[in-house]
Parts: C-alpha cells; sequence; structure tokens
C-alpha cells in the first residue's frame, strides 16, 4: 500500500508538469527573447545617444571604438539619413538577432548578436526549471512517503488486531486514535466487536464450569447411593449398581474432557507459530502506551529461535500481562528478549521484595480484589497451553515464558 501511495503521487506530479511543460517552454523562450531584444534596444539607444551628443559637440565619432564597447560576438552598422554606409561590422552569424535606433540627425545604428545567444538563454533557463521540477517531484515523493506511513500504519495495526481477535486473543488493549474518521470508525467497531465476543466466550465459560460443576455434584450423590446397593446382599443388584458406578465414572471422565477442551479449545487452536512474529506484533501493539508513558519497549533475539506449539491467543495474553505489569509496576525501557522458545519480559525497576516474590503468582485473598489477578492468571494460562512462567532474576525484575518447541510437541495436539 505505502509503494502504491508514493508511486500514483509521483504519477500525478509527473501528470501535472508534462501538461505544463509545452505552455511554460513557450513562456520561457518568449521572455529570453524578449530580454535579448531589450538589451540589444538598449545598447542601440545608448549608442545613438553617444552619436549625437558627439554631433552636437562637434566631435567626430570612431565607430570602431563604440563597436569594441559592444559585448564579445555583437556587431554594429551605422547608415547615415541617405543610406549611406557610415560603418558596418554586423555580427557573423547563421541566424542573428537586431535592434535599431535613430541619432538626432537621423543616422541609423543597427546592433545585432547571434541567435545562439537566445538558445543559450533559453537552455539555462529550461535547466533552472528542471531543477525546481525535480525537486518538487522529490518533495512529493517525501510527502507521499510520509502520507503513506500514517495511513498505512493504522491499518495494519488493525490487521493484526483483526487477526489477533481471530485467533482467540481479546487482550489487546484500546485501540489508538489516529484522527482519521474512517480509520478510527472501523477500530471502535473491531474493539466493541472484540469485547462483545469476549464477554459471549466468558459467560459460555462461565456456563460450562457451573453446569460441569452441578453435574458433578449430582453424579457424586448418585455414585454415592449406587455405592451402597453395591453392598446389597442380592449379587444380582450389588452387580448391577458395579456396572451403575462405572457408568458415573465414565461420565466424570467424559465432563473432564469437555471441560478441558472448552476451556483449552486445544483441539481445534493449538498449533505451531513463529514466536518472534508474536512477540514483535505485541511490542508494536504496546509501542504507543509506552510512548504515552515517555517509555521505550523493545524486542532482542539472541538466537533464532524454532517454531513453538500452543495455543497462539493464549501465548499472546500471557506476553500482554507481563508488558502490562512492566508498565505499571516496572520503570525504564522494557526489553522482550527471545532465547530459543522463550521469551524474558525484563524492564529497569527496582525489581520487587523477596518476600513478595515468593507468592508473585499467587491470586488476591480477597475474592472481590480487583487487582493483583495479571500475573496469577498469565501462570494458570500459560500451564494451560502447556506452557510454563517462571521468574529467572530480580532487580531488574526477568519473568520469561517458555513453550513448546514444534518438534517436540506431542502428536495429536
Amino acid at each position: 500500500m505505502r509503494r502504491r501511495l508514493v508511486v500514483s503521487t509521483i504519477a500525478i506530479v509527473l501528470v501535472v508538469l508534462g501538461t505544463l511543460a509545452l505552455p511554460v517552454g513557450i513562456i520561457v523562450y518568449n521572455t529570453a527573447e524578449d530580454q535579448l531584444n531589450a538589451q540589444l534596444a538598449d545598447q542601440a539607444t545608448l549608442l545613438a545617444g553617444t552619436i549625437t551628443e558627439n554631433d552636437l559637440l562637434g566631435r567626430t565619432t570612431l565607430y570602431a571604438q563604440l563597436d569594441n564597447a559592444l559585448a564579445p560576438g555583437e556587431g554594429l552598422e551605422v547608415f547615415s539619413a541617405e543610406g549611406e554606409v557610415l560603418y558596418s561590422e554586423p555580427a557573423v552569424a547563421s541566424s542573428t538577432r537586431e535592434a535599431t535606433a535613430r541619432t538626432a540627425g537621423g543616422d541609423l545604428v543597427v546592433v545585432s548578436t547571434s541567435a545562439d545567444l537566445l538558445d543559450e538563454n533559453f537552455q539555462s533557463q529550461l535547466q533552472v526549471l528542471l531543477l525546481l521540477a525535480l525537486g518538487a517531484i522529490a518533495a512529493a515523493a517525501g510527502l507521499a512517503a510520509v502520507q503513506a506511513h500514517q495511513l498505512a500504519r493504522p491499518l495494519e495495526r488493525l490487521s493484526r488486531r483483526a487477526g489477533a481477535i481471530g485467533e482467540g486473543d481479546f487482550s489487546l488493549g484500546p485501540f489508538v486514535r489516529t484522527r482519521i474518521p474512517e480509520i478510527d470508525g472501523i477500530g471502535s467497531a473491531l474493539e466493541t466487536s472484540s469485547q462483545r465476543v469476549h464477554t459471549m466466550l466468558a459467560n459460555e465459560r462461565h456456563f460450562t464450569a457451573d453446569a460441569t460443576h452441578q453435574l458433578r455434584t449430582g453424579i457424586a450423590g448418585i455414585a454415592m447411593r449406587v455405592e451402597i446397593m453395591t453392598m446389597n446382599p442380592d449379587p444380582d443388584i450389588a452387580n448391577e449398581a458395579r456396572t451403575i458406578l462405572a457408568q458415573t465414572d465414565q461420565l466424570n471422565a467424559t465432563i473432564d474432557e469437555l471441560l478441558a477442551a472448552a476451556r483449552n479449545r486445544s483441539t481445534s487452536e493449538r498449533g505451531d507459530f513463529d514466536l518472534v512474529a508474536l512477540v514483535e506484533h505485541h511490542v508494536e501493539e504496546w509501542e504507543p502506551r509506552y510512548a504515552t508513558a515517555r517509555r521505550h519497549i523493545g524486542m532482542v533475539v539472541s538466537s533464532a529461535p524454532p517454531l513453538v506449539h500452543g495455543t497462539r491467543g493464549l501465548a499472546g495474553q500471557v506476553i500482554d500481562v507481563l508488558i502490562d505489569n512492566a508498565l505499571r509496576h516496572g520503570a525504564g525501557s522494557v526489553t522482550a528478549l527471545i532465547d530459543g522458545p522463550a521469551v524474558t519480559i525484563i524492564d529497569q525497576g527496582p525489581g520487587v521484595d523477596p518476600e513478595r516474590l515468593k507468592v508473585l503468582f499467587d491470586g488476591p485473598v480477597d475474592p472481590a480484589a480487583r487487582h493483583g489477578r495479571g500475573l496469577s492468571l498469565a501462570r494458570r494460562l500459560a500451564q494451560v497451553d502447556g506452557a510454563s512462567l517462571d521468574v529467572v532474576g530480580n532487580r531488574p525484575l526477568r519473568l520469561r515464558l517458555t513453550l513448546p518447541r514444534a518438534d517436540s510437541a506431542p502428536s495429536g495436539n
């Protein structure tokens, strides 16, 4: 998109310059011709005045000296009022331009020059215009590149945001406004849709958890009654009770599998992906918020990582929690260091208290607490996806997310 915008802008400028080239060339040529004619007329008038002054003072006019006073390549001819040639040294050229003037005594003064001078003036002015045109093209290309960047960057963010939502990652922060109404409208609509889908999925998961809890409670009650029936002295009743008890155990296992699939969605979402591309995407998403806080976030790859295996959306949520934690509780620049199948989030803050470090991933004691759940949730999400989240250093705090390698992931995931 950026290249198309730059190319189209340059093409428009070239079309405009091409349309104006002929009339501007004509104007420049006429201007150069008028300047040359005016210059010759001024010289002819000046020489005629000199001859008139000499006649009035009774001095003899030396025409050769007047001719020597002209510019190189210019010629002089003087004719009396009767048409007699008084002096003749015209310009030598295949094509000439000339101007005339008369003295007070009626003598005709003719100053001539080669027409090549006109062509030289015209070419020099064309060269100036050509340089201006090249400057205009360069300026247009620069402005087009800036405009393309301003337009393409928000659209690329929208594309990445839509892709993340499609992969199940709803942890992205608010859409960064661009002051472009059309793009901001799309971003707001996408953000609203993301929140609605996230709410629907959360409600679905809560409902699944509540439903399985109620089912397990009922099944547990049935199992207790059936277990008592297994002690019945009647062998048929006892055997039937054991069969029912085995079926309740199988039903519990089925519920566990369905609940795991509902929570993890491993059957449809887990796969191989590029860790560098995922981290780069989330770092770029967080750059505007770090810039607002006058802080910097960047990414460093210490060794080329292999493909990792997991749920891209869950891994993205864990990375977002770590970056958000560094923004809220850390200080200075933040670096996402990728080393093999692991990414470590490092800030320049003072770290955390050693006692707090022991329970860093524990959730808040108060169930109604609004804060302190981020790192606990991040570790649970990582563990659900077969990854691990650990503290690998303090002062500054370093949190590492390690994902399974794609070439070592169990088949069937």
